[in-house]
């Protein structure tokens, strides 16, 4: 198990302090009751954890005062790149984040997209997309490739120096480094979604270790990694169960757990080699990427399932926790907070004691597949205070410490954006998250509704 991480403290919780922490969260507002849909489909570091000694009086122990740092979920070059460089048709979008200021990106990594053949290396130059919208939707901001996504990433960083720094999130398995699973319905799991083979390690470590390069020779001094996007859902890692059934055993989570160890390791190997007190030395690793579903189901596991299969062993190398969250303000779903049992479940592992929960990908709009999102002005507005209130909660919440919006550009096939598809016009939940993260502290006052 490594021991470089920033907060790999190892202290159990007292039960007296999980009482208190119960209260703050019931104070706070957190509420209990799971999203019933689901979903389809040099930066400000996490705070330090609060101090964890075998003997202290839990009634004087400090706690960590409420603090929220926004941050955002997208590839798009064209959104990223600050307004001083204008990308035709993307003006309004750059205008969105450029004001957002986001404090963390998170930049998805397509291996398989990256390195679709063994026997060459990982390429970050390679074109991966052509900046439009699906199916080739108009405007188009030009040939997307990693180097291109992480230098936006560089040059919004001179223009929000502590902003933007990248989360780096893996998934789509190389068809070359794959292998079909044991469980249900394996032989029909999509490509990119199949496990790592057998004997693989080494190949994924080779292909962290090859990002981790381009985000050093983007000039992006710190950055933070998660092993595999949702890996409780079938689109992302599949099978998921042993038997086709909702109380069949897990598998996922044993399969995830491999990749978890292997970044941990190059990760530790990588910034052993970083010079002593250099930014790189603070990476950190972001254990989850979790679904929130509402419910057991015979292809998905919910977020508190996943997490109880995972050993110490394996969650207890994070430094930051992560899941999933959306909400819907027509038809209402989501009664309350959406990845309470997920965050329940973090709270009742006592080496996790300390370690921070990000809500990486969380939006209102129609978060499933297909979803048509009511665009009326009551419901724009009943989104705005919708997200805000959340917010409000993750911000007094114990656990969590940053939010990230997903996405900039709406996909209609999930259409949960700041801006529509054609870039048009800005929702007014745009507004909410400018005034979360801006000039805003993440431990600043909650901001007014806009």
């Amino acid at each position: 198990m490594s021991s470089t991480g920033p907060f790999r403290r190892r202290a159990p919780l007292l039960v007296l302090a999980a009482l208190l922490v119960l209260l703050a969260s019931v104070a706070a507002g957190r509420l209990t009751a799971p999203d019933d849909d689901g979903p389809a489909s040099a930066a400000r570091t996490a705070p330090a954890p609060p101090a964890s000694g075998g003997g202290g009086d839990a009634a004087t122990r400090a706690v960590r005062p409420p603090t929220l740092a926004v941050g955002l979920v997208t590839t798009d070059a064209g959104a990223l790149t600050p307004p001083a460089t204008p990308v035709a048709g993307f003006g309004a979008a750059q205008a969105v984040t450029d004001r957002i200021a986001p404090r963390f990106v998170r930049v998805d990594v397509r291996w398989d997209l990256l390195q679709p053949e063994e026997g060459a290396p990982l390429d970050p130059a390679r074109v991966i997309g052509d900046g439009c919208g699906r199916e080739g939707a108009q405007p188009c901001s030009g040939a997307i490739s990693l180097a291109r996504t992480l230098g936006a990433l560089k040059a919004a960083q001179a223009a929000h120096p502590g902003r933007y720094r990248p989360l780096i999130s893996f998934w789509g398995m190389p068809t070359w480094a794959g292998a079909a699973g044991e469980g249900c319905e394996a032989a029909q799991a999509r490509d990119g979604a199949r496990p790592l083979a057998p004997g693989r390690e080494p190949a994924y470590r080779a292909a962290v270790a090859a990002v981790w390069a381009a985000v050093r020779a983007a000039g992006l001094q710190g950055a933070d990694w998660t092993p595999w996007n949702e890996p409780n859902a079938p689109y992302f890692l599949d099978p998921q169960r042993a038997s086709c059934t909702p109380s069949g055993e897990p598998r996922s989570p044993a399969q995830f757990g491999r990749l978890v160890v292997a970044m941990d390791a190059e990760l530790d190997r990588l910034r052993a080699a970083a010079p002593a007190g250099s930014p790189e030395r603070g990476d950190r690793l972001v254990v989850g990427e979790l679904a929130a579903w509402g419910a057991p189901s015979r292809r998905a596991v919910p977020a508190d399932e996943f997490l109880r299969a995972l050993p110490d062993d394996v969650l207890c190398r994070a430094d930051v926790l992560s899941v999933h969250g959306y909400l819907e303000a027509q038809p209402r779903s989501g009664k309350g907070e959406p990845i309470a049992a997920g965050l329940r479940e973090l709270d009742r592992r006592p080496c996790l004691d300390g370690r921070p929960a990000w809500i990486t990908e969380t939006a209102v709009g129609a978060p499933r597949s297909g979803g048509d999102r009511d665009a009326g002005t009551s419901t724009l507005r009943a989104e705005c205070r919708l997200m805000d209130r959340q917010l409000d909660r993750w911000y007094h919440d114990p656990r969590v410490t940053a939010a990230f919006q997903y996405s900039v550009r709406e996909d209609p096939a999930f259409p949960t954006g700041l801006l529509p598809e054609d870039l048009s016009r800005t929702f007014p939940v745009a507004d909410v998250w400018a005034a979360w993260g801006g000039d805003r502290e993440p431990g600043a006052a909650p901001p007014a509704l806009p």
